[in-house]
C-alpha cells in the first residue's frame, strides 16, 4: 500500500547552512527512530521558479515538520495521495486546499510545473 507523501520546500532553501541544518534535524529524528519513511531530494519547479525540494510520508511531515521553523516562510505544500489515481492538492497556510490534479511521470520532459526526485519527472495532469 502507497502512502500519502508531501513535497515541500524549506525556508532560504539555497543557503547551505540552512540545508545542513534542515537535513541535520532530520536525521537527528531519524537516528532516534521517529521517523517511519524516507526523506528525498529533488528540485520543483512552482509558478516558474525553481527551488530545491524535498519529499517525505505525509505522517511523518505532519508529526515533525509542518510546524517547523523550516517552512514558516512558505505558502503551500504539494500533497501526494498514495492511490496516484487521485489528485493531489496544495495545501496552503491560509485557505482551503486546491485540486491540481493527478500526479504523473513526464517522459519528454515537463512543461509546466514540475518535480524532479530519483531520476524522474512528475508533474500534476491540472485535470
Amino acid at each position: 500500500m502507497m502512502l500519502e507523501h508531501v513535497i515541500f520546500a524549506i525556508d532560504n532553501g539555497d543557503d547551505l547552512h540552512t540545508q545542513a541544518k534542515f537535513l541535520r534535524h532530520v536525521d537527528t529524528l531519524r537516528s532516534m527512530e521517529k521517523m517511519m519513511g524516507t526523506l528525498y531530494s529533488g528540485i520543483g519547479s512552482y509558478e516558474g521558479n525553481l527551488e530545491r525540494c524535498y519529499m517525505m510520508s505525509a505522517t511523518d511531515y505532519d508529526r515533525h515538520l509542518a510546524n517547523s521553523e523550516y517552512l514558516r516562510g512558505q505558502g503551500s505544500v504539494l500533497r501526494v495521495p498514495g492511490d496516484t489515481r487521485q489528485p493531489c492538492t496544495l495545501h496552503f497556510k491560509e485557505g482551503e486546499p486546491v485540486s491540481i490534479g493527478t500526479m504523473r511521470q513526464v517522459t519528454d520532459g515537463p512543461i509546466g510545473d514540475f518535480t524532479y526526485i530519483n531520476g524522474k519527472y512528475w508533474e500534476c495532469d491540472n485535470e
